[in-house]
């Protein structure tokens, strides 16, 4: 018995990649050009592009829930759904982390790197987003920071990549650390969790568990920034400060027992 459950899950994991490649494409190659072909006005074609990645992404994961792949439950949403202007920080422990969290926020500002905002199936949706482009220069943070200040959320996740099997978090980079001190904006920490670990750096998609795993996403309460920047002598300080009180909140969260919450 065990042994179908495992080809089930083996074959419905498979299935779910091969959905989620083909979904890209259709959307990439129609869906988008259509947005941008009927909406008037750049704020209108980023709120529908934002909307139809949400949903796409909420379709994959309950598409994956169906076929008994992963099950999920999801602590504090009503928080998430409440943010302005605030920094949304995650950990990233599996390769799905992202869809996860996007396909709680309806119209969620990312980030992306290049090889994304060029790729020829995906640079249609991250562009009609209107997401900003991490292109590794020092604009960048600029862009970011004024996203804050005008009343939007911006998701990154600051490890930059995924952790490796056994290993809870990977450092920070300062990236999230110089938005938030340059725009004054507070952190939104999301803890997300993954039991038994899977999908992690660097491991094959047709490596999976025992048995089906559950995502925990735990949407804790925003971290202020002012008194980190009232008290640092330049923004570099600051950032740096910022970015301990970050990588040692994610850390001890981590090491605790996630929160007792049903599935959606």
């Amino acid at each position: 018995m065990q042994h179908l459950d495992y080809l089930r899950r083996l074959a419905g994991t498979g299935l779910s990649f091969v959905l989620f490649g083909a979904g890209g494409v259709v959307i990439g190659v129609i869906a988008f050009p259509l947005i941008c072909l009927i909406s008037r006005g750049d704020a209108r074609r980023r709120i529908r592009a934002r909307w139809l990645i949400h949903k796409a992404f909420a379709l994959h994961l309950g598409t994956m829930k169906f076929l008994g792949v992963l099950d999920y439950r999801i602590d504090g949403l009503e928080q998430l759904h409440q943010s302005r202007g605030e920094l949304i920080v995650a950990n990233h422990p599996t390769l799905i982390d992202v869809v996860f969290l996007i396909s709680q926020l309806p119209q969620a500002d990312c980030i992306v790197k290049a090889p994304l905002w060029n790729n020829l199936f995906t640079r249609g949706p991250v562009r009609a987003a209107g997401y900003v482009l991490n292109d590794g220069t020092p604009g960048v943070i600029d862009v970011c920071a004024q996203r804050l200040k005008s009343g939007a959320s911006l998701v990154i996740f600051p490890e930059g990549t995924r952790t490796v099997r056994n290993s809870r978090l990977n450092g920070f980079q300062r990236g999230a650390a110089n938005i938030a001190a340059r725009a004054g904006a507070p952190c939104r920490p999301v803890v997300i969790r993954c039991d038994p670990a899977t999908l992690t750096k660097n491991e094959k998609w047709y490596h999976i568990p025992a048995r089906r795993f559950v995502l925990t996403m735990e949407v804790c309460d925003v971290m202020p920034v002012e008194h980190l920047l009232s008290r640092a002598g330049n923004a570099s300080i600051a950032a740096r400060r910022i970015n301990d009180m970050l990588h040692t909140f994610f850390s001890e969260r981590l090491a605790e027992a996630p929160p007792l919450v049903r599935s959606p």
